[in-house]
């Protein structure tokens, strides 16, 4: 095959040769260059991932700098070899039909093939991107017709956004394997080309699935509630409530390491970092599970040791306390089973470890007597039913409600809302305000100059009112005891009543409202300290 002569000269056909040549030339530099980086740009921009838009931006700028770069040194070639052609006075005629020659038909033929199907692959990506984006928007009426909750709309939302990008990435991904083939692309071009738009689909193909699995989890969870009101598994569904914020950020963990997966097998030099994926996955999984178990015993353990409210308080609260260290126990068992399973996981034998338990847990008890000590008067407290959680104690200088006990400490919220935290090891002399009735007793002052008689008449006449004001809490009509002290400015009458259990400071504080409310009804004087200012006397001027 030859090239036609362009001209009548040698020296102007070698110009029209060049020229046709430079202009081909650059043609398909620009074309290979600012397609591919548009390309890439456009494929990062579809993926979503912010870190990777400056990259696409950088890149487009870089391409279209370089295949001006290149024009300039085509052109200075081509000028040259023209240059050099006109200088000696050859004719580049022959060396143009001889590169012209070795393209066989064959090689043209499959060329144009590949041009054809390029263009035919291009054609039908955007035919298919118009129909995804028609789905979309019928998905996305649907989605606002929909009586949704906030946060599942938001989550569903999320989803539809990702969701342009992934049948984007996935067309553009099948058109670039069937353009390599078709175009017999070099092998380093093609793997660059093709694991770029893996990787990007790998991550918007991720990102996506774990909007969708938030909605999905979310729509579940709020289905399986409304279902289960006034039914007896109403309390699971409320467990499930609870972990799902947990359990969906195992999902997206391991739907993400999954991805990292993917992505590192397509390179050789990390594949020995990709028997990790699975193992991960497992860890995340084997936890998530043991989360799962734990809130589930919670709840059995709680129906099945709970009693009914007709059963007496103080036995409610046993219960209740034993049912805080069982589920206690109970989750630790389970988490250290779990660890011991995942330390197998990762090529460790836990055999050794449980053996060197013992010797170690002996050591231990041996260097930490304080430890030992604390553990086994918490056994003792709770066993011989000593506290219980909602007791009112007093332990030394600390008094008030006990909101917990763990076999090594008890913690006391005392009536100012501080909460004490005891080593039971510490706890010697428990005084227990919650078993059976307490004495409430008020000192009254009474004026030297009042009638006594009087005084201890309404004083009795009042506090038999307190039972009616208090029920349940004054168990018994207060008894006026008598003259308790001779202080010097006063006499102090002695008051005392039986009362509920940790009610007995609500009862003095009632008792003495109804007591000076009392006085002043009768008039009878409260004593309070007087002082009497002396003027010294001035005679008159």
């Amino acid at each position: 095959m030859e090239i036609a002569r362009l001209a009548s000269t040698p020296e102007l056909n070698n110009v029209l040769l060049i020229s046709a040549t430079l202009a081909v030339s650059l043609l398909a530099l620009w074309t290979v260059l600012v397609t591919s980086s548009f390309l890439i740009q456009q494929g990062v921009r579809a993926s979503g991932i912010q870190v990777l838009a400056a990259f696409g931006e950088g890149l487009y700028r870089r391409a279209r700098l370089l295949a001006a770069l290149l024009s300039c040194l085509l052109a200075l070639a081509g000028i040259a070899l023209l240059g050099r052609a006109l200088w000696l006075g050859v004719d580049l005629q022959p060396q143009f039909n001889m590169l012209v020659g070795e393209a066989t038909p064959e090689v043209l033929q499959s060329l144009g093939r590949g041009m054809g199907l390029l263009v035919l692959l291009f054609v039908g990506f955007y035919a298919l991107q118009r129909s995804g984006q028609r789905l979309l928007s019928a998905a996305e009426r649907r989605l606002r017709e929909r009586q949704l909750h906030e946060t599942q709309r938001v989550h569903a939302e999320k989803a539809l956004a990702h969701l342009p990008s992934i049948i984007n990435l996935a067309l553009a991904n099948a058109v670039v394997h069937l353009s390599v083939a078709a175009i017999e692309m070099p092998a380093p071009a093609e793997w660059l080309l093709t694991t770029t738009l893996y990787i990007l689909l790998a991550v918007s193909g991720g990102r996506g699935f774990v909007s969708f699995l938030y909605f999905l989890t979310e729509r579940l969870v709020a289905s399986w509630e409304e279902k289960g009101k006034g039914s007896h598994l109403e309390e699971y569904y409320a467990v499930l409530r609870r972990l799902l914020p947990v359990g969906q950020k195992c999902i997206e963990a391991i739907t993400y390491i999954s991805v990292a997966t993917l992505v590192v097998r397509r390179f050789q030099t990390l594949e020995s970092f990709a028997p990790y994926g699975p193992v991960l996955i497992r860890v995340v999984s084997m936890y998530f599970a043991a989360s799962v178990v734990v809130e589930f015993s919670r709840v059995m353990i709680s129906r099945l040791l709970f009693t009914a409210a007709s059963v007496a308080d103080d036995v409610q609260r046993r219960r209740s306390t034993f049912i805080h260290l069982l589920q206690s126990i109970f989750k630790y068992v389970i988490y250290f089973c779990v660890s011991m399973m995942v330390l197998s996981d990762f090529g460790v034998d836990p055999t050794p470890i449980l053996a060197g338990a013992g010797i170690v847990g002996l050591t231990v008890g041996l260097g930490a007597q304080t430890i030992v000590q604390d553990l086994l008067n918490g056994i003792f407290l709770l066993f011989e039913d000593q506290i219980l959680n909602g007791d009112y104690i007093r332990i030394g200088e600390t008094e008030g409600v006990v909101e917990e006990i763990t076999p090594r400490v008890t913690r006391i919220r005392d009536r100012y809302g501080r909460l004490h935290i005891m080593r039971n090891g510490e706890i010697k002399n428990v005084i227990n305000y919650s078993r059976g009735w307490t004495l409430a007793v008020v000192e009254m002052n009474v004026a030297y100059e009042a009638n006594l008689k009087q005084v201890l008449q309404v004083i009795a006449e009042v506090s038999s009112r307190l039972p009616e004001q208090l029920p349940g809490k004054a168990i018994e009509v207060p008894r006026v005891m008598g003259i308790e002290t001779i202080d010097e400015s006063c006499l102090r009458v002695r008051i005392e009543t039986k009362v509920a259990p940790g009610c007995h400071y609500e009862v003095k504080r009632a008792l003495h409202l109804l007591l000076v409310e009392g006085f002043q009804a009768h008039h009878i004087e409260i004593p309070y300290p007087k002082s009497v200012e002396a003027t010294p006397y001035a005679p008159p001027a």
